[in-house]
Order: structure tokens, then C-alpha cells, then sequence
């Protein structure tokens, strides 16, 4: 409460020094307790209880300290100090009057005298012009306690020194002299310190001035505005520089003790929040601002001399932003230009470690700079081996001036990338690494490699190949032409000819399958085979394969058994059912060729909800592990060679994977030595019907 009252007195005032505000305080307080004083006993005298009631004296007092009081309040406190000239006033109605005089004039002198005297210090210490005002004070009190002495016919006993009476030690005329010599001794040693130390603020202020006037920066130096409650509210500009009238193109009649919030919006616009920077950010703070309209870039320094005034130094940094800009730019462009090269630019000092780089941005090699920068080429990922390499090849560079070339393996995000490095001396503290990534130039040469065996393997399958159709071809052939010429011969009987008759159409049969699978192969390198879906009894299919290989099978010491999970006749799926028996033939006729004795199981059964399962089981040879990965590339055989034990062009399987992946699966093997094999594939059960299963 203490506080606001405080701000409350001293605000109208703009008052820079605590002194001066404790002043105007003091003022205040004084001139306040002399009207409560005079109030109380004005009061008391109207009441009747008091006997020395003066009524005009109290009326004067009240009157006087109205009077001071409000010339303070509209920021006239010299009259104010006046006010003390009107004391004799009220000394005249309390102890001079004969008609209002609460005590004897006679014997009332000292009282005049003890109520004057005060007033010389409260001048002294409240008048600016101290000694002057004294000098008045002094006559005024001078000429009220001679006509006290008068009233009271006791003039004459003021000539001496010392008072004739026992009423006091010194002269009343002595006393008030003493007092105005005292204060006005005090008062003029103090204007002299006061006028001394003016004339070196004076000389202080020109020199700060004239140094702040030669700033090349902008100095601008304003005045904090509170409310009652101590809260600063907006800002009062105090100076400027030429420099800040140059900077900001206004002149000095604009700025000087105008509010900030008309000359700012003028002066910054929307460069940024002053109100905020300078109002509500402590201590030493610095910003940068673009004030757009001026195209200048400028930093803004801001300074609390003390706690009512803000200075801000504005550098204007537009030549160096431009400059850096223009750096940057050009940074910019070379290191696009950099980035254009499918190479990654690393500056290394000659202890090893990385200065800078620049890379192009790509998915397989990303790079963060915290990671590289300050980092030794021990610390980034290379192996001891070959970080020494490196090392030893930054040395001789450096050295020697030559080129040294290191190719390296690096694990990166997505993988091991190859690169190509090439370390060229760019002085004599350090070198530049130019490190290309020949990742897809090794994956290159590698798959040309590949290609290359894979060639070589295939020509190799293709003579294999063609030497076994060859003889796949000339086997049956002969067959033909043999028993064909024999048939006609007159040698033989009806029986053997008949006998004849069988061997060629089974050789036929052959060679038509040998054909059938070589125009297979044909339709399917030409992207000829299509899926043509309708609705297919699974059952029907599955019976129809059982009798056509049950009759075929006849002859060999295996037992075929169908394996059908649903007996309803009308469960069938809609695929495309010339594809679907053309794989289970490719299968069982794979099974049949490698079994010679056991069983051959085949059949169907659900896998989940939304697929058909088919599978061909035997009892033959089996496959190994590394033969499994391969049976269905084209033309590939377990037994490759020209003469076989097995017969066949290689194809059966590579054909029945293509149609099986054309149905939407893809065709499974498990298999052991001598333990035999299964084959497995699904298709989608797309239309299902006869889910429902007969029980019997």
C-alpha cells in the first residue's frame, strides 16, 4: 500500500532522481499533518472543549496547507515551498492579536520565535532556490517578531545581545539571525556544490553527447512511463543520434519526448514487438530485425542504466547479412554443383580428421554431420586395418603430392555399399577425399558374373538339352519306323504285330508329349498362355487322372491311391481346369518317371477357408537339398548326362510351376533320399461349391 501510495504522489512529477521524489513526499507529509493538525483543533475549538480556542489561526493554517497541496498536485511544488512565507498568519492570529491571541502577547514571544524558526529548514531542505528564498524568509521573520515586540511594547529590550528576561538565553531577533545565518551558510555551500557539480555534469553530458552524436551505430534513449502501480506501461523517447536519424531516415524534432507507440509503428512498422523487447525482457539482451520498408537488417542491443531508462544500440548489419547471404549463395550453388557429381567430397586434416564434406542426397548412403565433423577416420566406422590404410594414404599425399586410390566395403542403412576412394593433397595441413560409390558397378560386375555362369550353365543345359531330346526324339522315332517296317514283314503272326502295334502308339504317345512340352515352353517364352476360368468338379478331374494312370501303371509294381478330403460329386472351384489337369499330369507323370516300386498318393484337401490344396506323394528316389532348389529351372534333369537312366526333356516341372503361378500358387517340395517326395500347390477357392460332404 506504501508503494502505490508512493507512485501516487511522485507520478505527476517525472522525476529521475530518488531524492527529489523524497522530497516531494516530504512535502506532501508535512503539509498533511499540518491540515490534520489544523482540522483536529478547528474541530475541538467549534466544539467548545477547547479553552484557547483561535478559530482565524486555525482557518489560516488549513488554508495554507490546502493551498500547498494543491499546488503539488498540478506539479507546482516551488509554490508549494511558498506556502511557508504565509506561516506569520496564523503566528499573527495565535500570539500577536489582541483579540484572537490564545496566550499573552508579552509572554507569547518565544512562541513566535520557536514557530519560525522551523520553517527556515523546511526551506532549506524542500526550495530549490534556498538561499534566496531564505533571505525573504528571513525578512518576513525578521518584521512578524519586531511587531510582536511592538504589540507587546517590549522593542526596546531587543537592542542587547542577551534577553533581559529569563523567557530565553538569546535575543528573539538573535535567534532568527542565527537561524537564517545557519541554514543560509548550509544553503549557499550547497548551491556552490550544486553549481560546481552542474557544470561537470554539463561538461560530462556534452562529452557524452558529442561521443554519442560521433557514433556510427544508432543510439536511441528512452524513458520507462509506470502507473500507480508501479507497472510499466508504455515508453517516453528522451534521444537520439544522427546515426539512428540517418539509419531510420527521421529527424530529431520527430522523436524528441514524443511516446514510442507514435513514432515506432513509423519508424519499425511490423519489424518486431518493441513493446515486449524493451518493456519485458531483463538485463543485456540483443536481437536482430528486418525493418522491410528500409530493406535494412539490423541488431539491436538494449541496456538498463537504471531502472527507468532503456538505451538501445542498433547496428546496422545489412552489408554483412548481404555479404553472408551472398556467401551462403554461393556455397549453395558450388555445393549443388558438388552434389551434380555422384561423389562424396570429404576435406580430412592430415591428423585424420574430417573438416567438412558434401554429399548427395540419396536412399542407399545418408550422412549426418554431427556424426562426420570433429570425428577422426578411427572413429567413423572403418575398420582398424583400414582406417590405418587410409591414414598412411593421407600422409603420402600430403608428402609426396600424389593421388592415392583406396577401394573399401561400407555397412550402410539399407546395406554394404563399395565405394572408390581417391585422396588428393589440397595443401599442406590437409587433403580432399573423393569418395564414389561403385556399389552398383560391383553389384554390376557381379551379376554379369553371374550372368556370365549362368550362360555358361545354360549353354551347358541347352547341349545337354539337345543331345537328350535328340536321343529322347531318335528313341521313339526308331521305334516307329522299326515296328512299323515290321508290321508290313509276312515273318511275324497277328499276335506280335499286334504286340508291334503297341509299341507305337506308346513311342508315339511319347513323342507327342515330347512335342506337347516343347510347344508349352514355346507359349509360355511368348507370354501366349492364358487363364480361362469356369467351374470346375474337382472330383470328376481327380477320377478322370486315376483311371487314365491306374491303366498306365498296369505294368509297374506301384499301387496308385486317390485322396479326395470331400465325396460330394458337385464340389468343384471356378479356375481354369486345362491348366489345373495339365500340373497334376506334370506331377504325376514326375512321380510315375521316378518311382519304380511303392506308392503314388494323390488328392485334395482344404487349406483354411479361401484355398484348395492339391498334392502328389511317392515312394520314389527323392531329391536332395541342393536339387530341390533348382528341378524347376528349364531344362534342368537330375542327371544330366547323355546317357541316362532317366528319361525326359527337363521342362515337365518349369511348366507346371509357370501354370501353377498363372492360378494364383506356387508349387512346394518336400523331399528325402530314398524316402521319396511331395509335391504341393493351392489355388485360390474362389465359387466354391459342395462344401457340404456326403456321409454315408
Amino acid at each position: 500500500m506504501l508503494k502505490s501510495v508512493y507512485q501516487f504522489i511522485t507520478k505527476p512529477y517525472l522525476l529521475d532522481s530518488s531524492e527529489d521524489k523524497r522530497k516531494i513526499v516530504g512535502l506532501h507529509v508535512i503539509l498533511f499533518l499540518g491540515l490534520v493538525y489544523a482540522l483536529a483543533d478547528f474541530t475541538v475549538s467549534i466544539t467548545g472543549y477547547n479553552l484557547n480556542e483561535c478559530i482565524p489561526a486555525n482557518v489560516s493554517m488549513i488554508t495554507i496547507c490546502l493551498i500547498g497541496l494543491y499546488c503539488l498536485r498540478i506539479g507546482r511544488p516551488s509554490i508549494a515551498v511558498n506556502t511557508f512565507f504565509l506561516i506569520p498568519f496564523v503566528i499573527y492570529f495565535y500570539f500577536i492579536s489582541s483579540q484572537y491571541s490564545v496566550f499573552p502577547i508579552k509572554s507569547s514571544i518565544p512562541y513566535t520565535v520557536w514557530f519560525l524558526v522551523p520553517s527556515f529548514l523546511f526551506i532549506l531542505l524542500f526550495s530549490k532556490k534556498s538561499a534566496q528564498k531564505l533571505a525573504i524568509y528571513y525578512g518576513i521573520s525578521l518584521i512578524a517578531v519586531a511587531f510582536h515586540l511592538y504589540k507587546a511594547t517590549r522593542l526596546g529590550e531587543a537592542t542587547g545581545l542577551y534577553w533581559p528576561t529569563q523567557e530565553l538565553i538569546l535575543n528573539p531577533l538573535v535567534i532568527i539571525s542565527l537561524a537564517f545565518a545557519a541554514t543560509f551558510l548550509v544553503a549557499v555551500n550547497f548551491e556552490l556544490n550544486i553549481k560546481e557539480l552542474r557544470i561537470k555534469t554539463e561538461a560530462t553530458d556534452a562529452q557524452i553527447n558529442k561521443t554519442v552524436k560521433s557514433f556510427q551505430q544508432g543510439i536511441l534513449h528512452m524513458q520507462i512511463e509506470r502507473d500507480e502501480m508501479n507497472n510499466a506501461v508504455g515508453l517516453q523517447i528522451r534521444k537520439t543520434n544522427p546515426a539512428f536519424q540517418k539509419m531510420f531516415k527521421v529527424n530529431a524534432r520527430e522523436l524528441h519526448n514524443i511516446e514510442a507507440d507514435v513514432v515506432f509503428p513509423k519508424v519499425f512498422r511490423n519489424s518486431f514487438d518493441w513493446n515486449n523487447h524493451f518493456l519485458h525482457k531483463k538485463g543485456r539482451r540483443a536481437t536482430e530485425i528486418h525493418v522491410e520498408h528500409l530493406e535494412k537488417w539490423v541488431e539491436v542491443y538494449t541496456l538498463t542504466p537504471s531502472p527507468d531508462q532503456i538505451t538501445a544500440i542498433f547496428y546496422d548489419r545489412t552489408s554483412c547479412n548481404q555479404t553472408i547471404t551472398s556467401l551462403e549463395e554461393s556455397r549453395k550453388r558450388y555445393k549443388v554443383l558438388l552434389e551434380a557429381i555422384p561423389d562424396i567430397f570429404f576435406i580430412i586434416d592430415k591428423d585424420g580428421t574430417y573438416m567438412d564434406f558434401v554429399i548427395k542426397e540419396s536412399e542407399m548412403v545418408q550422412i549426418n554431420a554431427d556424426d562426420i565433423i570433429g570425428n577422426s577416420i578411427f572413429e567413423v566406422g572403418f575398420s582398424e586395418k583400414m582406417s590405418r590404410k587410409i591414414f598412411q594414404c593421407i600422409q603420402d599425399a600430403i608428402h609426396r603430392d600424389t593421388i592415392e586410390t583406396i577401394e573399401y566395403a561400407l555397412e550402410v542403412e539399407k546395406g554394404t555399399a563399395m565405394f572408390e576412394m581417391r585422396i588428393a593433397r589440397l595443401d599442406d595441413h590437409s587433403v580432399i577425399s573423393i569418395a564414389r560409390d561403385i556399389t552398383k558397378r560391383k553389384v554390376a560386375e557381379i551379376r554379369l558374373e553371374e550372368a556370365k555362369q549362368k550362360a555358361e550353365e545354360a549353354d551347358q543345359l541347352k547341349s545337354a538339352f539337345l543331345a537328350n531330346i535328340s536321343h529322347e526324339i531318335r528313341t521313339p522315332m526308331n521305334a516307329i519306323i522299326g515296328f512299323s517296317k515290321m508290321i508290313g514283314s509276312p515273318d511275324f503272326d497277328i499276335e506280335e504285330k499286334n504286340r508291334f502295334i503297341d509299341i507305337i502308339i506308346s513311342n508315339g504317345k511319347l513323342l507327342m508329349e515330347m512335342i506337347n512340352d516343347m510347344i508349352s515352353l514355346s507359349k509360355i517364352e511368348s507370354n501366349q498362355v492364358t487363364v480361362k476360368e469356369s467351374f470346375c468338379k474337382v472330383n470328376d478331374l481327380m477320377v478322370e487322372l486315376y483311371r487314365e494312370y491306374s491303366f498306365d501303371l498296369t505294368s509297374k509294381p506301384i499301387r496308385l491311391k486317390l485322396s479326395n478330403q470331400n465325396a460330394n460329386p458337385k464340389f468343384g472351384v471356378t479356375t481354369d481346369p486345362f491348366l489345373l489337369n495339365e500340373i497334376l499330369k506334370k506331377l504325376l507323370d514326375n512321380a510315375v518317371k521316378f518311382t519304380n516300386e511303392g506308392e503314388i498318393e494323390f488328392g485334395y484337401r482344404m487349406e483354411g477357408k479361401d484355398k484348395l490344396q492339391f498334392f502328389v506323394n511317392d515312394t520314389g528316389i527323392g531329391i536332395d537339398e541342393e536339387q530341390i532348389k533348382r528341378i524347376f529351372e528349364r531344362f534342368h534333369q537330375i542327371d544330366n548326362k547323355t546317357t541316362r537312366k532317366y528319361e525326359g526333356t527337363g521342362l515337365g516341372l518349369a511348366i507346371a510351376q509357370h501354370y501353377t503361378k498363372l492360378l494364383g500358387g506356387e508349387i512346394k517340395v518336400k523331399s528325402e533320399i530314398d524316402r521319396g517326395s511331395e509335391f504341393t500347390f493351392s489355388v485360390p477357392f474362389k465359387n466354391g461349391d459342395g462344401l457340404l460332404q456326403i456321409v454315408r
